[in-house]
């Protein structure tokens, strides 16, 4: 079952008795209105809502952790003429957020994958798992696709609902030693992991032993890709980043080295395999195409705000692919999840500024997505072992 597009009504609750669990009548959400008076950036607003109520097979998740990126940056921004800046699908009003973890609060009477009290990370792009799309084995594409936090209520909010299929248990993390607030940050990083998985391993064809990586901003996502070719086997993952922060934490995880993008040595850029994660691809895919190898790979994992032109030229000669990727792929989650667990990938060095709700209209406005590491909101509860 799609989960609701407009903003949460509040409404009679139809589960049976051991599977609700108390909950208040409203909460807390951040939402997206379309700009007003010829502003270039949407509104957003700190607001009460009425808390939603979950379908037989939803869940009801109280919201723990919730990570915020470039989508929620782009999707603030709007051209002169009123429309999205954004380059994906985006229904308005909307409660933003889609990098969440929690605590299931209240089950729908056909869900049979979790209970209250369940651990869980949330799964953000819904697919119908009906459509032409969706039975070619491309779920991310799916014709029909439902986003949390863009077409759909998301996780910048006290409580959101989601399917039972959205939600994955870090019961393997408490298996661990991981303690509770552990496992559910890790949580908040499986969205964005998991899309550069998808990028690396599903649209990109994966990373061979031995090959050379060469890393175009150093934000999350292109430190999840440093991480991911290493457990690859790459030998070299070099990473490039104008700011020294970014840089040096890039070379705490381990990446071979982490230079200035305005004047890196040209011996280090030769890769196999690209990966433009800066958001600039106007200033990287030049500097791309001077160091393709043959038959290389650049896999573009983020979006930009402005078309960008190709020099189709190196392309052909290295007989080299630029991919895209969108989103997650399905049933990505609980194979990350047991990386983690496993030890092959520990993302809590990572985390970098936790925030409150309070907060993020301003971080979303400032410069929160230039800092080091990834910006975390921390929505309900306090950190507990």
């Amino acid at each position: 079952m799609a989960p609701r597009v407009s903003l949460p009504e509040q409404g009679p609750s139809a589960e049976p008795a051991e599977r609700t669990a108390t909950r208040p009548a409203r909460m807390r959400a951040l939402v997206l209105s379309a700009p007003v008076d010829g502003s270039r950036r949407g509104r957003l607003d700190l607001t009460d809502l009425p808390t939603p109520v979950p379908g037989p097979a939803e869940v009801l998740v109280r919201v723990a952790l919730c990570g915020i990126c470039g989508t929620d940056v782009h999707v603030c921004r709007f051209h002169a003429d009123g429309t999205s800046a954004f380059g994906g699908p985006v229904s308005l009003p909307v409660v933003l957020g889609h990098e969440a973890s929690g605590v299931v609060a209240r089950t729908g009477e056909w869900v049979t994958r979790v209970r209250p009290g369940d651990l869980v990370a949330l799964e953000s792009v819904l697919a119908c798992g009906t459509c032409d799309t969706c039975l070619r084995g491309r779920p991310n594409q799916c014709e029909r696709v439902t986003l949390t936090g863009l077409t759909a209520p998301g996780a910048l909010a006290e409580y959101v609902v989601v399917p039972q299929t959205a939600c994955h248990r870090l019961e393997p993390l408490r298996a661990c030693g991981w303690g509770r607030d552990e496992a559910l940050q890790a949580g908040a990083l499986l969205e964005p992991l998991g899309c550069v998985y998808n990028a690396l391993f599903v649209e990109g064809g994966g990373v061979r032993p031995g090959e050379h990586v060469t890393v175009h901003g150093l934000g999350p996502l292109g430190l999840f890709a440093g991480l991911l070719c290493r457990v690859g086997g790459a030998s070299r993952v070099v990473g490039l980043d104008p700011l020294p922060e970014r840089r040096d934490l890039a070379r705490r995880l381990g990446f071979t080295a982490c230079l200035d993008p305005a004047d890196p040595p040209p011996d280090l850029l030769d890769a196999d395999l690209h990966v433009e994660a800066s958001g600039n691809p106007a200033q990287t895919l030049p500097v791309v195409e001077r160091h393709l190898r043959p038959a290389g790979r650049c896999v573009v994992v983020s979006r930009t705000d402005s078309p960008v032109l190709v020099d189709t030229n190196p392309w052909v000669s290295t007989a080299s692919r630029l991919i895209g990727a969108r989103g997650h792929s399905g049933g990505i989650f609980p194979y990350l999840i047991n990386l983690f667990a496993s030890g092959q990938l520990d993302p809590r060095a990572l985390i970098g500024a936790v925030l409150t709700l309070d907060q993020v209209p301003g971080a979303l406005a400032g410069d929160a997505m230039t800092a080091a590491g990834k910006t975390l909101v921390r929505i309900t509860g306090t950190p507990v072992p």
